[in-house]
């Protein structure tokens, strides 16, 4: 292939060879403005005359009395010789308590459906769906300055399975988790995040401070108040609580458990919470699907785990960088195990724990 020049050949051609009188005079004429600009500039950096550059006092005080930069919003008039009786306010499902003198409802309490939850939480409505959700109250209640707010949603999750769940994905490791009465909840910045029963709660004010604080704290108080679950408290739960396993350290895991999309349904517990060790149980709809679910969890794990022992209803593995164990086993129509174990007597221990808490008969 020949090679090609990428280079224009012709050399370059001058059009003009001559400048006129009339472009050298305003070329200088410019040169010589912008000069004196430069000038002027330099000489008068340290000649600020207040009087000359700003406008009087006298004058801004006659334009900032005939201008109005915000107008404060109308509100509902009221005889000052009447009160606010409390049952006039719209609560919805918030107890009374809520209500102090330094706070009041900003305005009444919404709710909202799965049809509209995205209008709220648009963007995390499928995540409280996935765990039951039925209905979220809205509270806004506003301190007697007018100065600090705080947001209340309480969703109503049906059941305990569904506000642990959803609790389980909001709380992180470092969270200090406490136990007051039937609420289990952490302080965040600006508020708390916890859970009731059925019931699962976010306190957010509008700032940091100590009269946000000590509110999120009543409001926890108020929340014992509320109605208890409709529905019959689930097995898992029930069996993890008779395993002395405290209320914070249980949660329910309703889909993708183990990071598998066919394992659902699961209870975990962590008998000890200064270690990372969590046992789990589930209940499957008869004994051959049990073994099914535990033939399929044992055949995802051969990729990550090593098999220390197997038998036809139980399985001991062994992390393959981790070095934590595994240990899964099924009983009836019960599957449970340990998981993130330290060693093989723990993992048969724990597993001899759940084994002789479950039930004897498997009708639900």
């Amino acid at each position: 292939m020949p090679s090609a020049r990428l280079f224009n050949p012709k050399p370059r051609r001058i059009n003009r060879n001559h400048i006129s009188r009339y472009e050298i005079i305003s070329s200088l004429v410019i040169l010589f403005l912008l000069t004196c600009i430069v000038l002027w500039a330099i000489t008068r950096r340290n000649h600020y005359d207040p009087a000359q550059q700003d406008v009087s006092i006298e004058t801004l005080e006659q334009v900032s009395s005939s201008i109005v930069l915000y107008k404060r919003p109308l509100k509902p008039w009221q005889s000052p010789d009447e009160a606010v009786s409390l049952q006039d306010l719209d609560l919805g499902i918030f107890p009374v308590s809520v209500i102090s003198d330094q706070w009041r409802p900003k305005s009444r309490a919404r709710t909202f459906d799965p049809e509209n939850l995205y209008v709220k939480i648009n963007g995390e409505a499928e995540r409280f769906l996935r765990h039951g959700f039925k209905q979220l109250s809205y509270l806004v209640l506003q301190s007697t300055n007018e100065i600090e707010e705080i947001s209340i949603e309480l969703y109503n999750q049906t059941s305990i399975a569904g506000s642990s769940g959803i609790f389980a994905e909001h709380r992180s490791p470092e969270s200090q988790i406490e136990q007051e009465g039937p609420n289990t909840f952490f302080e965040t910045s600006i508020g708390i995040i916890g859970r009731k029963d059925h019931f699962f709660y976010r306190i957010a004010g509008n700032r940091s401070s100590e009269s946000i604080r000590n509110k999120s704290r009543q409001l926890v108080q108020s929340f014992s108040e509320l109605p208890a679950p409709e529905s019959a408290v689930a097995m898992g739960y029930q069996l993890l609580q008779e395993l002395n396993i405290e209320t914070a350290d249980i949660r329910h895991q309703a889909v993708n458990v183990f990071q598998y999309d066919f394992a659902e349904d699961f209870w975990f517990g962590k008998p000890d919470s200064t270690r990372q060790a969590e046992v789990f149980v589930h209940r499957a709809e008869s004994k051959d699907n049990a073994l099914q679910l535990l033939s399929r969890i044992l055949e995802e794990h051969q990729y990550e785990y090593q098999m220390i022992r197997e038998t036809e209803n139980l399985a001991l593995l062994q992390h393959n960088f981790l070095k934590t164990y595994f240990i899964i086993a099924i009983q009836d129509s019960f599957v449970f195990g340990a998981d993130q174990t330290e060693d093989q007597d723990t993992s048969f221990q724990l597993l001899e724990m759940i084994g002789r808490a479950l039930p004897n008969e498997t009708q639900r």
